[in-house]
């Protein structure tokens, strides 16, 4: 407001002066002749000996004109002379208005810039505490499916049990077992019962029972590692936590199940991570070997989980 008054005060001046100086002009070029004539007059009475022709005195007040025009185009040159002036100090005022300007749109895109990541962090805090949400609420989802599976080998912790030991006296000898799967079908003997073929129906009926469990528990930790508002470092605690709430029997479950059921994307990030540890029994079997004993298993994968994309 002061700014403001004391520019408005700066422009009547300046009007004011620039009706003066005008008054002052018309006049002077208004008096001129009676100004000349009077000071011919002077001259004439101080100079007695001098006689100037009455007709002159029109002539010589005419010619008084010329100098007249040279005080007007000098002082056209001085007005011009200002007028840059004028002008040059309203350039540079433009200049400053545009430079504040600048400042106060930079001011301003940093004011919406920090609106827009303290936004940008609310919502992501928000969809954090949705996850956080969700994630606790389907832990207790997942611990409670081993309640509500029925299995023919007791209850769930003496399914696993049979599971591993199944597999683990298929995966000690897998040669032999291997070739005397091949073995009993080229000789096609119904008399003769093949050992290695009831240990792997033994396998797949057990997957088969806990096959809920597994897939809820893979796709439980596939959306953990999907979930585009955690880091790197959230992630790896969330399933973290999700490997604490299993027992080492039960993890080492998972890893074998999730390897047999070629959820390989998977198990290989959680191996890159640390969260699952290599088994002796996988160790030991060659990728040929698996392929024989998957296409021997015929179980079918879940889609979504085998063909899953993971930036490892």
């Amino acid at each position: 407001m002061a700014d403001q008054e004391a520019s408005s005060k700066k422009k009547r001046s300046k009007r004011n002066w620039v009706c003066c100086l005008s008054f002052i002009v018309f006049g002077l070029f208004i008096m001129w002749p009676f100004i000349t004539w009077f000071v011919l007059k002077v001259v004439g009475w101080g100079l007695g000996k001098i006689d100037f022709p009455s007709s002159s005195h029109l002539g010589i007040s005419g010619d008084m004109y010329g100098g007249l025009n040279a005080l007007f185009a000098g002082f056209a040159f001085i007005c011009f002379i200002y007028a840059l002036y004028q002008q040059r100090l309203e350039l540079q005022l433009q200049r400053r208005e545009l430079s504040l300007q600048r400042r106060e749109l930079k001011a301003q895109c940093r004011e919406q810039e920090r609106q827009a990541n303290e936004f940008e962090l609310q919502n992501k805090l928000m969809k954090i505490q949705q996850f956080e949400s969700f994630f606790y609420q389907h832990i207790a989802f997942i611990k409670n499916i081993p309640k509500e599976v029925k299995t023919n080998w007791g209850d769930f912790s003496s399914a696993i049990d049979y599971f591993i030991e199944m597999l683990g006296s298929f995966f000690v000898d897998i040669k032999n077992n291997i070739k005397e799967i091949e073995s009993f079908k080229f000789n096609k003997d119904e008399n003769v019962t093949c050992n290695s073929l009831e240990c792997i129906a033994y396998i797949v009926s057990i997957i088969l029972t806990i096959r809920p469990w597994i897939d809820s528990t893979y796709n439980f930790i596939l959306l953990v590692i999907d979930e585009k508002c955690l880091n790197d470092k959230q992630k790896e605690k969330y399933l973290y936590i999700i490997k604490n709430m299993f027992s080492e029997k039960d993890w080492d479950t998972i890893y074998l199940s999730g390897v047999i059921l070629k959820y390989d994307n998977i198990t290989n990030y959680l191996l890159n991570k640390g969260l699952f540890e290599k088994n002796d029994l996988i160790e030991r079997v060659s990728e040929d070997d698996m392929q024989f004993l998957q296409n021997e298993m015929n179980l079918k994968s879940n889609p979504s989980l085998e063909s899953c994309e993971i930036a490892v």
